[in-house]
């Protein structure tokens, strides 16, 4: 067996053990977004991907307080043994073959990623500085049922670029 047939062995045997966890500050699903996910899903039987919907603050107090406790809630949602990647406009912008590399070189060393999604005030400056990424997804801004449908639309596709397959063109 060649050494380019034992990476792409490797890279398939890592990927089919991902699990993708995504937090967002957000409400229950509504319909369309949950049939484009679920959509999605049935394409990835190898990869689990699971959606963690935390309540935002009230709309009664601060900004300062909202992103606060909005951050607590997310990064305690975290799990320290996995690799995390925080969504902001702030973040670094990336081509879906980026993103792809990233999720590849994750695969390598961690079983889970978890993506983060903060609320609309954004989050705090302890985020920032405890996540292995901050990427961007455009300029735009999206409201965060359409993030979290585009995200795992970007998660399916990472997966087919690093497995080789031609959805990516």
């Amino acid at each position: 067996m060649t050494l380019k047939a034992c990476g792409v062995i490797l890279i398939k045997s890592f990927l089919q053990l991902m699990k993708f966890k995504i937090h967002s500050i957000s409400k229950k699903s509504n319909d369309w977004e949950a049939e484009g996910i679920t959509s999605l899903l049935k394409k990835m039987p190898h990869h689990e991907v699971i959606f963690n919907n935390i309540r935002s603050t009230s709309k009664n107090v601060s900004q300062a307080y909202s992103i606060e406790k909005e951050s607590n809630l997310l990064m305690s949602a975290l799990e320290k043994k996995n690799a995390t990647i925080l969504w902001d406009l702030q973040g670094k912008h990336v081509s879906s073959k980026q993103f792809s590399k990233i999720i590849q070189d994750l695969s390598l060393e961690f079983k889970q990623v978890e993506f983060i999604i903060g609320g609309s005030n954004g989050v705090s400056e302890d985020v920032f500085s405890q996540v292995r990424y901050v990427l961007s997804a455009s300029k735009l801004t999206f409201p965060h049922k359409l993030f979290k449908l585009l995200l795992t639309e970007q998660i399916y596709r990472a997966c087919q670029i690093i497995e080789g397959h031609p959805y990516h063109k």
